[in-house]
């Protein structure tokens, strides 16, 4: 009787213990960050962090105290942590980042950053807008040759930075100004001819009493 007693126990205890196991394992899943809402914390800084909203990494700003585990210090550790699928596109290991194309990402800050140009092969300046885009973006120069240079036929130093408000201006807009200071000068000629050609002709004209006199 005992012993089909604890034969009954022991699969009851078995199923509790899986039981259990699973809730811990649901409990300490790393993706459950994800879904918690945004928390700015408390306090009076103002430090730049992520949190996934249901669809991508936004930005925000963090109190500095409190908060709650969806707050990463990157989009990149953000990406990676709530969406795994995507982060292998946007952030593959080691020197595949170079081979991106540079994405200037969704929103409108104006950060100088770095990216890998393929077809230049060098390191070259480009304004990050603050969220999204990809691992194609570097801090410094030196991050981004550090990082390409099996993906460069050529010393990486070798050209120049090029900033992206210096970019050159095209042949249509150099017409236009030309045009329009053409036709500005044109209608100062004119209107001063005009001007010239009326003084004159008030100069040539004689008072009808000069006349009668004579």
């Amino acid at each position: 009787m005992n012993n089909r007693s604890n034969m009954q126990v022991k699969p009851c205890f078995s199923c509790f213990l899986l039981m259990c196991m699973f809730a811990s394992a649901m409990s300490t899943d790393p993706n459950q960050r994800c879904n918690e809402p945004k928390n700015e914390g408390e306090g009076q800084k103002h430090e730049l962090r992520y949190f996934f909203d249901g669809n991508v990494c936004t930005p925000f700003f963090y109190k500095g105290e409190g908060g709650n585990s969806n707050n990463f210090d990157s989009d990149q550790n953000c990406t990676i942590a709530c969406l795994p699928d995507q982060a292998h596109q946007k952030y593959p290991e080691a020197d595949a980042v170079c081979s991106l194309p540079v994405d200037n990402g969704a929103c409108f800050a104006m950060h100088l950053k770095y990216y890998f140009d393929t077809e230049e092969k060098i390191c070259r300046l480009f304004h990050y807008g603050g969220c999204q885009g990809n691992g194609n973006r570097f801090d410094t120069k030196e991050e981004c040759q550090q990082t390409c240079r099996g993906k460069s036929g050529r010393s990486l130093g070798q050209g120049p930075d090029i900033n992206p408000d210096e970019t050159p201006v095209s042949a249509g807009l150099v017409v236009g100004v030309l045009g329009g200071v053409v036709f500005a000068v044109a209608i100062f000629a004119a209107v001063a001819l005009y001007v010239t050609q009326k003084k004159g002709k008030a100069r040539k004209r004689v008072p009808t009493t000069e006349m009668s006199e004579m």
